[in-house]
């Protein structure tokens, strides 16, 4: 074993090519880690435009109603907080690195304000303009629903599948706390060959999402899409498969 970017461990002949485009290990990033991915500009997760699950189904997500809550965990600077505000409804996010947050708020000219969260290590990053969103940048295991409070709808575009794997259940257990009883919670996930690829995003089946939302959730699948494109076979694997889940409270 040798070491890689920022002290992550490669396996001596069995490298896998990860998303950020090296050979470094990272099946346990950590907020550091992503933080140093931002400070890279190794962002080409970042969509440069609204998600299209997200204008397809969000009908089903806000059941219509105007003026909802809607959370983005690990949200990064996407483009879909800016939509969801322009749709009428609060915007929540939350992110662990400090140069999201600020090029959110600066690429969509929105002015903000910064502010310590307290006991939490953290920031609030919070618009002053009237625009009803703010972004907790802090890492989302320090979650609670009395930092940042519970919520009608949650959308997941990605950070369930960015984890690592063996913190999925812990993560889950956040997001079921920041459910109001009537949430609905839409989940974005992928099925990729991660023998192949290192990640993230990491494979997650729909016996993976039941494993970790059944206890509180009822599941459904609405959605499955080729996702395939050059950026995906670069990473040297054949298929790409996006799966997208409605999560409801039991």
């Amino acid at each position: 074993m040798s070491k890689g970017t920022k002290g992550s461990i490669i396996m001596e002949g069995k490298q896998k090519l990860n998303q950020f485009g090296d050979f470094t290990d990272v099946s346990n990033m950590t907020v550091d880690d992503w933080d140093y991915r931002w400070s890279l500009d190794q962002t080409k997760f970042h969509m440069p435009i609204v998600h299209p699950m997200l204008k397809k189904h969000i009908q089903k997500l806000t059941l219509g109603r105007n003026r909802q809550t809607v959370f983005v965990p690990l949200c990064g600077k996407s483009l879909d907080m800016k939509w969801l505000l322009e749709e009428g409804h609060e915007v929540v996010g939350n992110e662990c690195v400090d140069s999201a947050c600020k090029q959110f708020f600066e690429e969509n000219k929105i002015p903000y304000t910064t502010e310590k969260l307290g006991d939490v290590d953290g920031v609030l990053y919070k618009a002053t303009d009237g625009k009803s969103i703010k972004i907790y940048r802090c890492d989302c295991f320090d979650l609670t629903s009395k930092l940042c409070g519970k919520f009608d709808c949650i959308w997941d575009r990605g950070g369930f599948v960015a984890l690592p794997v063996k913190d999925r259940k812990r993560y889950a257990n956040v997001m079921k706390s920041l459910m109001k009883p009537d949430c609905r919670y839409m989940l974005d996930c992928f099925l990729v060959d991660n023998e192949a690829f290192a990640g993230p995003p990491f494979n997650c089946t729909t016996k993976d999402v039941s494993k970790c939302f059944d206890q509180y959730c009822g599941i459904q699948k609405i959605d499955i899409h080729d996702a395939f494109t050059k950026w995906q076979e670069s990473w040297g694997i054949k298929s790409f498969v996006e799966e997208v889940y409605m999560l409801k409270p039991k």
